[in-house]
């Protein structure tokens, strides 16, 4: 049987298409490319149509791309394809999944949370390996489960060198084509060697 969130997934995908495979690289990731390790592997995990990961990869970094939805996973093969950019692509579900031990460079999580997979974040990248994270913060009556709390992604981390942590207050594009306002954590964190 299908996991729920992939049907959820699955259909948000094919029915909003041109919306995910148009949207940009994350700019949390492109404003700091500096800190990125030279042909470094890189894990963009719940990545949807891999945005993100496809910039990567166009510019020759090794991306594996996760997600639960096949059906953003097929958007972001044709865009590949059509780059010859060099990605990888598995179906998983990311809430708490077995990652390899110290083998990514870095890791890149944009607006999925799952609080399981922290630890598993910190054992699958290589010391000195790099995380960038942002997401959602809580707000009031929202499900405490899939929104951060003030300070909570810094605490999660704090034992790793800190390079960049912000919660900034963002217009986003809701479903119904209206910007709103939102908070956000952002957090660029080193595993220490």
């Amino acid at each position: 049987m299908p996991h729920p969130d992939a049907l959820r997934w699955d259909e948000r995908y094919s029915r909003e298409t041109e919306r995910f495979a148009l949207r940009a690289p994350r700019h949390l990731l492109t404003s700091h490319l500096d800190l990125l390790p030279p042909n470094g592997l890189i894990l963009d995990a719940a990545c949807g149509t891999t945005s993100t990961g496809r910039y990567l990869a166009a510019h020759g970094w090794r991306v594996i791309a996760l997600d639960v939805s096949n059906a953003a996973l097929r958007l972001a093969r044709q865009k590949v394809k059509k780059d010859a950019s060099p990605v990888s692509f598995a179906v998983m579900d990311m809430v708490n999944p077995w990652l390899p031990e110290s083998h990514f460079d870095v890791i890149l999580n944009f607006y999925f949370l799952s609080r399981p997979i922290i630890p598993t974040y910190r054992q699958a990248l290589k010391p000195g390996g790099l995380l960038f994270f942002e997401t959602y913060l809580r707000e009031p009556h929202a499900n405490a489960e899939r929104y951060l709390e003030s300070q909570e992604l810094r605490r999660f981390f704090d034992d790793w060198d800190i390079l960049h942590y912000i919660e900034v207050e963002r217009l986003v594009r809701a479903r119904s084509g209206y910007e709103e306002s939102r908070w956000t954590a952002q957090l660029i964190a080193r595993k220490p060697k």
